[in-house]
């Protein structure tokens, strides 16, 4: 069963997403979404979780899914500290979980994944398992976009399309598709996923100049060594990835993540890169593969 469920912040405010819950469930599933997009857009995936026993929560990002207006006024709107505060409102549900008794897990996807990374930092006990779907790793770049990102960034223009950083950020995801069709080829072989995608309001929509600023802000904090040396050295990751993926360059951060994460003693690493597959390897043809080998880790 499928319905809106809300979170309380502690400075008061609300965010909003979707549960997808079973009878005498195995274990909980939080779900961290990826940039522009939505909750809804996990409907299938999550009803595959339900089949194998898992309820499943999905909280929208600040801006994203059930937190939009319906006029869109809010749409892609982050507040100040955005990434951090959304790291621990994800960590609100997270505890509200473990209440229930069973084993609560995360699977994250792109933007998610990052904030998954910074969510086994600073919240090292509160899961067993974590995947990072489309996952990066360091970029120097970071540190010099986010300092590129405070100028542009003013009271003024937080709120304005982020042309520019937006190109800079994203605008070589198509390099390696040849005539590809749209702008959003990068995200699968799957055209149909591609197309949906597109004609989404609540999808693909390009960012302001805030949610850059606050995005880059949290990602040149996530590779401290000091910050990776709290990670539970008993976490179990799974870090996957489409062979064609341009978020993880083409899969060789995979590797680089597996790497940093067994040199601060961290036990359980595993890997998978899915051949013939692009970013969104959720949403590709044959997804099945991939929905298999989340609930197998789910379940050893």
């Amino acid at each position: 069963m499928k319905k809106r469920y809300e979170i309380a912040l502690s400075d008061g405010q609300q965010l909003f997403g979707l549960q997808w819950l079973v009878d005498n469930p195995v274990g909980n599933i939080l779900l961290m979404e990826g940039m522009e997009e939505h909750s809804t857009r996990y409907d299938e995936f999550a009803t595959f979780l339900n089949s194998n026993g898992f309820n499943v929560y999905c909280l929208d990002t600040f801006g994203q899914g059930e937190n939009v207006a319906k006029d869109l006024s809010n749409r892609g709107i982050w507040p100040v500290d955005g990434f951090r505060k959304q790291v621990d409102a994800e960590n609100e549900v997270v505890t509200l979980l473990k209440k229930t008794g069973l084993p609560t897990h995360i699977f994250s996807h792109s933007m998610g994944s990052f904030m998954a990374q910074s969510f086994i930092q600073r919240y090292p006990n509160q899961v067993g398992k974590v995947v990072l779907c489309g996952s990066g790793s360091k970029n120097p770049a970071a540190n010099f976009g986010y300092l590129l990102a405070r100028i542009l960034t003013t009271k003024k223009s937080r709120n304005r399309s982020a042309r520019f950083l937006n190109k800079l950020m994203f605008g070589g995801f198509n390099k390696k598709i040849p005539q590809p069709k749209t702008d959003f080829d990068w995200l699968s072989y799957n055209e149909e996923n591609v197309n949906k995608y597109i004609a989404d309001p609540l999808s693909g929509y390009g960012p302001n100049n805030g949610f850059c600023l606050e995005f880059l802000k949290g990602l040149k904090s996530l590779y401290k060594k000091a910050s990776l040396k709290s990670i539970n050295s008993s976490l179990k990751i799974f870090i996957i990835s489409g062979e064609e993926d341009p978020v993880t360059s083409y899969s060789k951060s995979v590797n680089k993540l597996k790497a940093m994460y067994e040199s601060v003693g961290v036990k359980e690493v595993q890997t998978k890169v899915y051949p013939h597959m692009r970013h969104e390897i959720l949403n590709e043809v044959n997804r099945l593969e991939v929905y298999q080998d989340i609930v197998k880790f789910f379940k050893e």
